[in-house]
This record gives structure tokens, C-alpha cells and sequence, in this order.
């Protein structure tokens, strides 16, 4: 399973090509079981401008799977900062830690392209999708 973060789903529904939507692209050849938060939803629906793009997104989301935060994954979130924190690395989005969270949970791999993930990876263990 591979968590796409947010980040490559802007790039992706943009329609920009860059490696990270290549890497996307590919998953769904492999017919690669992709997973998404409620946050990483929230995140894309609130950037549309009209309700029918965030309907669309929302469409979009339909073939994968909804991973959920449970009291555990906001606990290891709030520990997933502090550490980060305690190693210098500033964690721009607590966010970011809940999805993290939620993917180390779920033992997922992340797709992502965003420095937090690199930082989470490199203290916390997150499993990172490599290509």
C-alpha cells in the first residue's frame, strides 16, 4: 500500500508532469493499492475555488482507500513532533505527523515530496516509497 501525500496530488490533478507524478502514474499501471487520510482530502477539496471541483476530487478519491486516525495515531502524531523537534528538525505541519502517523499505522509506504516526510523518515522510520 502507498500513501500519496498531498503535494504529488496537486501536481498530479494539475496535470504537471514532474518525477513524482510519474511515480503515481505507474502505481496505478501496477494497479498498486493507493491509500489517502481525510486530511489529505480536506487539503485538496479546500484549495478548489468552485464546488464542482472539489466534487470532482472527491470522484477522484472513489477507487482507493480511506485510512482513518484513530486516538493511537494523533498520540504517535504528537510523538512523531517532539522527536523530530528533539533531533532539529522543525516539522512545518502537525498534519504531516498525523498522516504520517496514520501510514505507520497502517503500514504504508509514502509517496511524497515534501521535506517533513524526509525528516519524519529519517527519525521516526516512516517507510518512504523509493523508486
Amino acid at each position: 500500500m502507498v500513501l500519496v501525500d498531498t503535494g504529488v496530488w496537486i501536481d498530479f490533478l494539475a496535470g504537471r508532469q514532474t518525477p513524482e507524478v510519474d511515480v503515481v502514474f505507474a502505481l496505478l499501471e501496477r494497479e498498486e493499492t493507493l491509500v489517502f487520510t481525510g486530511s489529505i482530502l480536506q487539503e485538496l477539496m479546500q484549495g478548489c475555488r468552485k464546488e464542482t471541483e472539489a466534487a470532482a476530487i472527491e470522484e477522484h478519491f472513489l477507487p482507493f482507500i480511506e485510512i482513518f486516525p484513530q486516538r493511537s495515531s494523533y498520540k504517535l502524531a504528537a510523538r512523531i513532533f517532539r522527536d523530530c523537534r528533539t533531533s532539529g528538525f522543525t516539522i512545518g505541519s502537525s498534519v504531516d505527523c498525523l498522516i504520517a502517523a496514520c501510514a505507520i499505522e497502517s503500514d504504508c509506504l509514502v509517496h511524497h515530496k515534501d521535506r517533513d516526510f524526509s525528516f519524519i523518515e529519517k527519525v521516526c522510520g516512516l517507510k518512504v516509497y523509493k523508486v
